[in-house]
């Protein structure tokens, strides 16, 4: 398995991936959001997306296919977004998740009160389409 960037030749696989973990398929930009894909060989099975809003980055997506659960691509691919924030100047990391806290827990990432969430963050694109669901906020320094 490898673990890369994406770039804009990998819309169709991230859309299938996302749409294959019951997640959205759209709107997905490469060029303006942090993606990496877990591949082997050409086959992508995994993706995670992060959202940069100052020097904090959203975790907005992790999405394995179902029959490569349960090997760490997950774990992977989050790293790899952290890894990737912080080389680009983010202090702070922040997850949005109503299925998973555990999983972010793993991570360092702690809840916190939605209400302590910084505006700019409220107006994501990840807030904005998960606002009103059962959501954990989530918030971690990246050191």
């Amino acid at each position: 398995m490898r673990i890369r960037a994406a770039g804009s030749a990998d819309v169709e696989a991230i859309s299938h991936v996302l749409r294959s973990c019951g997640l959205l398929g759209s709107d997905i930009d490469p060029s303006a959001s942090l993606y990496s894909l877990a591949a082997i060989g050409e086959n992508v099975i995994g993706c995670a997306c992060g959202e940069m809003h100052g020097e904090t980055v959203i975790i907005q997506a992790a999405a394995v296919l179902g029959e490569y659960r349960g090997h760490q691509v997950a774990t992977h691919l989050v790293r790899a977004i952290l890894m990737r924030a912080r080389a680009n100047g983010c202090t702070r990391a922040a997850v949005l998740t109503s299925e998973h806290p555990a999983f972010f827990a793993r991570f360092g990432f702690t809840l916190t009160a939605l209400e302590d969430m910084p505006q700019r963050m409220k107006l994501s694109k990840e807030f904005l389409r998960r606002f009103g669901a059962r959501t954990h906020y989530m918030c971690r320094h990246l050191d």
